[in-house]
This record gives structure tokens, C-alpha cells and sequence, in this order.
């Protein structure tokens, strides 16, 4: 299964999606953002595309491509080589706009699409982004809503996967916890779009 995870907007949480899929999950990565530090943390299993490059190649093993806040060519080639495109968003009215025109962007490629809002705090914002988006494109959009963690941030501050932060015992262990449930019910859900 391959997935592209882009938002023209920055900071909604894109590589830290795709950190947690490929540390715990066994994916691989392309990352096609010049601003990105996704290979340099997981320079074994992460593939730095650059921003002159023309043509992604083909992936042959389960790949993330992590796409940065830009649009170009490599973009429409990481979706047609993908079977889900997940896009995160900060549900706040700062970021609405940027998501409405990454979703009509990718919306033309009939690929599925799934919203991930995150650091959500109030779902009355999760459901009025939810209105917005599903009134531009005409149909509806399925959410998967990420509540604000500090777990995950010290996961990709620790560079691995908040599961295994879980798994350490002790305290520690009760405060990932949660954490790592939500990556895994996220995980669970994007397989749910595997061979649609």
C-alpha cells in the first residue's frame, strides 16, 4: 500500500504522520519537501527527492511520500501511485483555506481521501471544516481526528515510534499509551483503504 500525505499548508502535522507510519508500521518514505528533516531522522528507510527532480520512481516496497507545502509534477506522481491520499490539517480558520484548495487539487485524481485533523481540540471545529470541505467538493469526506499530544512530539523529538515509547514500562509507558493507540487506530484505518 502506498500513500501520499500532502497539505499546501504547513505545520498541520504532515511528517509526523508519516514519521510514526514509517518508524512503527515498516513503511517506506519519500520526502518531497526541501524543508523536510524526515531523511535525515530515518535516513535507512526515507528517500530525499529533489525539488529539481522530474519523476518519482516507482515504489517497490510500502511507501508514505511525505509532500511538502508545494504542487508540482511529483505530486500528481506520488497519487497515481498511491491508493489513499491523507491530508492533516489544523482545524482552525488559518488553515481552512490552504486544505480546501490541497483538496480540490487532488480531488480530480478519484483517489480516496482522508482527513486527518489534528491537534484538534473542539469537535464543533473538526465539524465545520468537515461542512466546508464536503460543501466544495460535493461529497463526503471521511475525518480521523488527532487530539493534541505531547507524546507524539517527544516520539519524533526521541526519533521513533510513540509505540514503542509505550512499551518502555513505568510511567513512561501510561503516558504513550494513549498515544499510541490513536497511531494505531490511525494505521488500522488507512489499511481499511488498501485494494479499493
Amino acid at each position: 500500500m502506498n500513500i501520499t500525505i500532502v497539505n499546501f499548508k504547513g505545520g498541520v502535522g504532515k511528517s509526523m504522520i508519516a514519521h510514526q507510519l514509517i518508524s512503527g508500521y515498516g513503511f517506506n518514505g519519500y520526502e518531497i519537501d526541501p524543508y523536510g528533516s524526515l531523511s535525515d531522522r530515518l535516513p535507512e528507510s526515507v528517500l530525499r527527492v529533489d525539488i529539481q527532480e522530474k519523476k518519482i520512481e516507482e515504489p517497490k516496497k510500502e511507501t508514505i511520500f511525505d509532500f511538502g507545502g508545494f504542487d508540482d509534477v511529483k505530486l500528481d506522481q506520488a497519487i497515481s501511485y498511491s491508493d489513499l491520499i491523507v491530508i492533516p490539517f489544523i482545524p482552525t480558520l488559518e488553515t481552512i483555506q490552504g486544505t480546501v484548495d490541497t483538496l480540490v487539487r487532488v480531488a480530480s485524481a478519484n483517489k480516496p481521501i482522508l482527513m486527518v485533523p489534528n491537534m484538534s481540540q473542539k469537535e464543533n471545529d473538526i465539524n465545520d471544516a468537515k461542512f466546508v470541505f464536503e460543501e466544495t467538493l460535493g461529497f463526503e469526506i471521511e475525518m480521523f481526528p488527532i487530539p493534541m499530544s505531547v507524546a507524539l512530539q517527544t516520539a519524533i523529538n526521541e526519533n521513533c515510534a510513540v509505540g514503542d515509547l509505550s512499551k518502555q514500562g513505568g510511567i513512561k509507558a501510561y503516558a504513550y499509551k494513549k498515544s499510541s493507540k490513536i497511531i494505531d487506530d490511525l494505521h488500522a484505518k488507512i489499511r481499511e483503504y488498501e485494494n479499493l
